[in-house]
Parts: structure tokens; sequence; C-alpha cells
């Protein structure tokens, strides 16, 4: 109860942006579910539950690459308390693993896009040993400030309980932080990879400040509570741009989005399509309005071999959007001045709410 009650609670936090559908929050459902597979292994001992804790292992990969960390902590507990006796039932888990790995690439219309987007577009630039340290580290000192602030109370009932806390939840936890650290970017919704397996440890030390009746302690927790909800309840009585401007201190544009997919939705038909530049994704979405180009996010056009080159072409092409939504300058990802210099040529700007500039075609 302790341990569900922290997850819903402190797991839920905006401040790592878990009010979002991120890839890490739909992927720890099947991460989640493989756990609870295996400890049915752990009980029953049928190997049935090793395969169940594997296709879901492997299910929550395809959702998000960081998903490994139910299947990952099962097979370190086999490795490790079981030894050789382990290796069969982990052999098992990593094979059944690659079956839904193995359909997903099948299933699509290239084999060599789909390695693209699962694997080498990540070793590029997005992860921890690739690009550039001390951005990897000014994305770090950005973020972890508001996680540990969101996840504080669990973090620490979590060290509190940590000799009595099952091996399997320990190892649970050291899998998602690796999976954190993998990623490499560290956005503030990463962190809430880290949501369940705190808040199971730190159910396990709620217990233990319960049974002990450590008054010392349960102060410390109290105090630490009002901490995080701190920071969160007073967005409660916030104007929507006041909640973007808390939850999202790095994107201003978020304060405007309202008001600027109002715009598009005025001045252009459905169907008809738009351009948002350069990561906005939502605009898309909220207006309803099709991308020229199959990228949306800033890292998408800058790492992509021939995206940028895709934007050049819609911008230039007889039947280019209606719109350009300038969310960010065009020299931000562009230095090579091709994109404003198309604008310039084919648009002339008709509407600027907050720093979003809207471009209409000539």
């Amino acid at each position: 109860m302790a341990a569900g009650l922290l997850l819903a609670v402190f797991g839920s936090s905006p401040l790592i942006e878990s009010f979002t559908l991120s890839g890490e929050l739909l992927a720890s459902l099947p991460a989640v579910l493989s756990l609870i597979a295996f400890v049915a292994y752990l009980r029953s001992g049928r190997f049935g539950w090793l395969i169940a804790c594997g296709l879901l292992t492997g299910a929550a990969v395809t959702i998000k690459q960081s998903g490994f960390d139910g299947g990952l902590a099962a097979v370190a507990y086999l490795l490790l308390c079981r030894r050789r006796q382990g290796l069969a039932p982990a052999a098992v888990i990593v094979a059944s693993a690659v079956v839904p790995v193995a359909v997903s690439a099948l299933a699509s219309p290239s084999f060599s896009d789909w390695w693209y987007a699962m694997v080498t577009y990540r070793g590029q630039g997005d992860s921890i040993l690739s690009g550039s340290a001390s951005e990897r580290f000014s994305q770090f000192r950005d973020t972890f400030p508001h996680a540990l602030q969101a996840l504080a109370l669990p973090a620490l009932l979590a060290a509190y309980g940590w000799r009595r806390s099952p091996v399997l939840a320990r190892l649970w936890l050291g899998a998602a932080a690796l999976a954190v650290l993998g990623g490499g970017n560290f956005h503030a919704h990463y962190y809430v990879q880290l949501g369940p397996p705190l808040a199971l440890l730190g159910g396990v030390g709620a217990a233990r400040v319960l049974e002990r009746r450590s008054g010392l302690m349960a102060g410390i927790c109290a105090g630490l509570a009002v901490w995080s909800l701190a920071a969160v309840v007073p967005l409660w009585f916030d104007s929507p741009a006041a909640q973007a401007r808390g939850a999202f201190p790095n994107d201003p544009h978020l304060q405007h989005d309202a008001e600027v997919i109002d715009y598009v939705r005025q001045h252009t038909r459905p169907g008809q399509p738009i351009f948002v530049m350069w990561a906005a994704a939502n605009v898309y979405y909220g207006a309803d309005r099709p991308p020229p180009v199959p990228y949306m996010w800033f890292r998408n056009i800058q790492a992509i071999p021939g995206a940028l080159d895709k934007v050049h072409a819609a911008l230039a092409s007889p039947s280019r959007p209606s719109l350009v939504v300038a969310e960010q300058p065009a020299g931000s990802l562009d230095s090579s001045g091709e994109t404003a210099r198309l604008l310039s040529e084919h648009y002339r700007p008709v509407k600027r709410i907050g720093d979003v500039v809207i471009y209409q075609a000539n």
C-alpha cells in the first residue's frame, strides 16, 4: 500500500513531466508486468512464466529502448543468486525477449530504416557514450534538482529500508538507473523510469518506519513530502501559461502554444499541411494539421541524413506549407542559412505570439 501511494503521489509529479505520455511511461507497464511474471516463476518454478517475462520485456523495449529494466533485473537475479542453475532460465528470458523485437523488425517495411530508428539513431548522439560531455552535464544539472525534489521521499525511504529489501527490487533500481544513464540526454521525463522501483523500495522503508515507530525518521519524511508537494500544489491554481512555465522552464513556447494552435486552426483548412520549426509536435496534434515531412522534433531533423534537405524541398515546393510556425529561429538548427533564405523568398511574417513567429506563404 505504501509503495502504491508513493508512486501515485510522487511518481506522478509534474517536475518529472509524468503527466505527458512519454515512451518511458508507456514502457513501464510491460516492464512491471515482466517482473510480476518473474516473481510468479520464482514461486511456482514454471518456465511459462519465464517466457512471459521475456515477451513482456521485449514488448517494453519495442515501445522504448530503455524499457529493458525489468528483464535485466530478472536475468541479473538469476545469474547472481542461482549462478549455474540460473543460466538456463536467464537464457529463456533473453530468447523470449528477442521475439517481439524480431517481429517488429520483420514487420517493418524496411529493416534498415527500423535498425536506424531503434539503434543507429540513438548511437549518433543520443546516448551517454556519444555527443558532447559538457552538454550532457548541462542537461543533468538542469533536470536532476527537479527529479530530486519529486522523488526525494521515496528515495530516502528506499535507502532506509535497503538492507531488508528484496534483492530483486534492488537490482531493478540499478537496471532502471542504467537505463536513465544510457539515454544520455537527461530530459526530465527520463526519471519517470525510476519511479516504480523507488516506490517499491520506499514501501519497504515505510514499513520499517512504522514497525520501529521512528519519530525522527517520520518527521524527516514529512518534511520531504512537504518540500516535494510545495513545488506542485501552487500549479493547481495557476493559469495554463504559468503551469507550462513551471513544468517546462526550458520550453518557453509552451506558454503560448494554445494561442498558436487557435491561430493555425483559424487560418488553415483541415488536412492542409503546416511546418513547425523546429520542435513542437504538439502544435501539429493540437491543430490537427499534418506536417510536410515525417520529422517533427529538433533532433530528428538535425541527426537523420537527408531530413533537413526534405525540409528545404518542402519549403521550396509549389505545394509548400501554407504556414510556418517558428517556435525556434531558423538558424538554431540550420546554420547554412538555407532555411532562412527560403522563408525570406517564399514567406512573410504575419503574426507574433510571444516568441513564436508565424509565417504565411506568399
